[in-house]
């Protein structure tokens, strides 16, 4: 357990409460904030619950499916059986709270209603807040993660004109090889579903059908990320398949200079709509004007959508030590798109890029 990351969520508090309930329930609704806190690389912990005492203490209750994994998380655990089992325990635990917190971004309504019933009529908080708060600014061991995560990704992103071989090739058998090749360098998983995009498919920002083949010509748009001891990292390259013609490459050159705008702006201190608007300026002043359709990036780390961005939305001033990503892109319907996205580490004075793959324009040689 990171008692930092305890601090961190406790400091952020706006109102005191006795104790913060993080509640999973099934597969996809697992509160990410729960292995923040118990900083347990593995498990699923479904139907289990994460409780965080007001004196910094911690415990979990967990299914005997989880029961042994918990022990990772080195704080007291208590085993149940049954939902009713778990559903006692709870109240035994929280039942005398006068104010629970609860993460209302993450906990599903019946777990909502479950928590609540547990107590004596406590008062309820939000505590969403300061939890994303605390995740956005990373720790030494979360930087370490994901970095390693930034390397299995951009190394998989070299080897990818190797892997686009010849015209009639599926979209899905890139996905594959792309895959196969992060587990291969030490991922546990994709850190979400991974794109691949040919021709006018590109043209769509989160693209995921993958049912299209190859033609000579093709923009060839790859977007993954690898997971690495849950720590999440994601890129995009684009290629052309064959030669490219000069609106191709014109449109490839904007993206990358505006990439690259956004990488030399960014420090500690800018604003999220700042560092946003250094790339979108260069977009706007070519002819692309308005092609760029989303924000420049996201936040990273547990989660390909961790808290914090840059975007025109994004009222957040960036500070040492988060991790976003900065993913300028250009997008023509029926044509195509280009988008370039790296991963950076905030610093004082700049940022620093954690995913090294080549960024330049590169034609594929295809048959």
């Amino acid at each position: 357990m990171q008692k930092h990351r305890l601090e961190k969520i406790l400091g952020n508090l706006k109102e005191d409460v006795d104790v913060i309930v993080l509640r999973n329930a099934t597969e996809p609704n697992i509160d990410p904030n729960f292995f923040y806190v118990a900083d347990i690389s593995y498990g699923l912990f479904e139907g289990c619950i994460c409780l965080i005492w007001k004196d910094g203490e911690v415990e979990i209750l967990t299914t005997k499916l989880e029961a042994e994994t918990a022990k990772h998380a080195k704080v007291p655990i208590t085993v149940f059986g049954t939902r009713e089992e778990r559903a006692r325990i709870l109240k035994k635990k929280i039942g005398k709270a006068k104010k629970v917190g609860i993460n209302f971004e993450n906990i599903t309504h019946q777990g909502y209603l479950d928590t609540v019933k547990a107590t004596k009529k406590a008062k309820v908080v939000d505590v969403s807040e300061a939890l994303r708060k605390a995740r956005m600014i990373k720790d030494p061991t979360e930087i370490e993660r994901i970095a390693k995560a930034c390397t299995i990704a951009s190394k998989v992103a070299d080897e990818i004109p190797t892997l686009v071989k010849e015209s009639g090739m599926k979209e899905t058998e890139v996905v594959a090889e792309i895959n196969y090749l992060m587990t291969k360098y030490g991922a546990n998983s994709p850190s979400f579903e991974t794109i691949v995009a040919f021709g006018k498919n590109a043209a769509e920002p989160h693209y995921t059908a993958c049912t299209g083949t190859l033609r000579k010509g093709d923009f060839v748009l790859c977007d993954f990320g690898a997971r690495y001891l849950r720590y999440c990292s994601d890129i995009t390259r684009t290629f052309v398949a064959g030669k490219a013609t000069k609106e191709q490459e014109r449109m490839y050159e904007v993206v990358l200079e505006a990439h690259d705008a956004a990488i030399d702006f960014i420090s500690a201190g800018k604003s999220a709509k700042e560092c946003h608007k250094a790339a979108e300026d260069v977009i706007n002043r070519s002819r692309y004007r308005g092609k760029f359709t989303h924000g420049l990036g996201h936040g990273l780390g547990l989660t390909v959508h961790d808290p914090g961005g840059m975007s025109p939305s994004q009222d957040i001033v960036l500070e040492p030590n988060m991790i976003l990503t900065v993913e300028p892109g250009i997008y023509i319907p029926k044509i195509g798109g280009v988008r370039i996205e790296d991963d950076i580490l905030v610093t004082k004075d700049g940022c620093k890029v954690l995913t090294e793959a080549e960024s330049e324009f590169r034609e594929i040689r295809v048959k």
